[in-house]
């Protein structure tokens, strides 16, 4: 008999041992959210960014990445990244834009523009809606320089409200130099 009770005492410790190295369905469950939730907000910027990158192109603009396309290899400098990770994920999830230049159509919004969270200098080398809206560059945490060529069409009122708008932003005219 007192086997019999040892052995089941035995049994009784493994018994518990095991159950508290198990994962439950909640546990797993938990996990997987935090693993998507996770990665869901580097791919929303990604996606954000590639919509910007799409309005800058319907606008014949030009952008510019912060690791630049090594034209012999045809891949991207980025440190610490694989090539295949950026073929996998694409371009936008790794090398953010920082510049764009805008030219061959009339702006008509920033609206757009507001998804390259990165941008750090804005030129635009073409004429601008008389009445463009130019409070959605105040969403850009990292804008650095605007610069305004000749041919913007920008307007003295104009340049007063983009200084006002975006006081830590450096802003050049070229048809306004004095200021």
């Amino acid at each position: 008999m007192d086997d019999r009770c040892t052995g089941s005492a035995i049994a009784d410790v493994i018994r518990r041992q095991t159950m508290s190295r198990r994962f439950t369905i909640r546990t797993l469950l938990v996990v997987t959210f935090l693993v998507a939730v996770f990665l869901a907000l580097p791919f929303r910027k990604a996606r954000m960014q590639m919509q910007g990158r799409e309005w800058v192109a319907s606008q014949r603009g030009h952008i510019t990445f912060r690791h630049e396309l090594d034209r012999s290899t045809n891949r991207y400098s980025i440190p610490f990244v694989p090539n295949w990770m950026v073929v996998l994920c694409g371009v936008d999830m790794f090398n953010p834009v920082v510049g764009v230049a805008l030219y061959c159509e009339t702006v008509e919004e920033f609206e757009s523009i507001s998804n390259l969270t990165s941008l750090e200098s804005l030129g635009i080398i073409i004429d601008m809606a008389d009445n463009i809206d130019f409070s959605p560059l105040q969403t850009l945490p990292r804008l650095k320089e605007i610069h305004f060529t000749e041919w913007s069409g920008i307007t003295r009122e104009q340049l007063n409200e983009v200084r006002e708008l975006l006081p830590n932003v450096e802003i050049y005219s070229e048809s306004y130099p004095d200021g």
